[in-house]
């Protein structure tokens, strides 16, 4: 439902997703929105539709912000989301660094990925705390 409210590409589906999403924006329904699917809208819309990361994050963030749907951490989603538009992490990475940031926590990794977040330090460099870029 999301991606097809979203991208537009089906034009039955993205009718009856349209409703679903008019009546969650007027407050008539409310949508519950799993961090799993959204980390899959994610996926989907930068691999198969090639959309850029801003656009992505803008349309993802703007939609979790919608008064109509229902998201765990909504804060936390959204500092994953822009972490995800200003870098080239995936966004369950960029998850995982929101959600240590937002708790104050550390996650350990051997991921070179990582090497510009200051949330993460690799284990094969374990007494080095790598700094996130802003």
């Amino acid at each position: 439902m999301v991606i097809r409210h979203l991208v537009q590409d089906h034009e039955q589906h993205a009718k009856a997703a349209g409703r679903l999403f008019y009546a969650c924006d007027r407050g008539a329904i409310t949508l519950v929105l799993l961090p799993v699917v959204l980390a899959e809208c994610a996926f989907v819309l930068e691999s198969f539709y090639e959309r850029n990361r801003p656009e992505i994050a803008g349309a993802l963030i703007s939609l979790i912000d919608s008064p109509g749907i229902e998201i765990e951490d909504r804060e936390m989603h959204a500092d994953a989301l822009r972490r995800y538009s200003r870098s080239k992490l995936p966004f369950v990475d960029c998850m995982i660094a929101a959600n240590a940031a937002a708790s104050g926590n550390s996650v350990a990794t051997f991921d070179s990925g990582f090497r510009n977040s200051r949330t993460f330090y690799r284990h094969d460099r374990p007494n080095r705390r790598m700094r996130w870029r802003a």
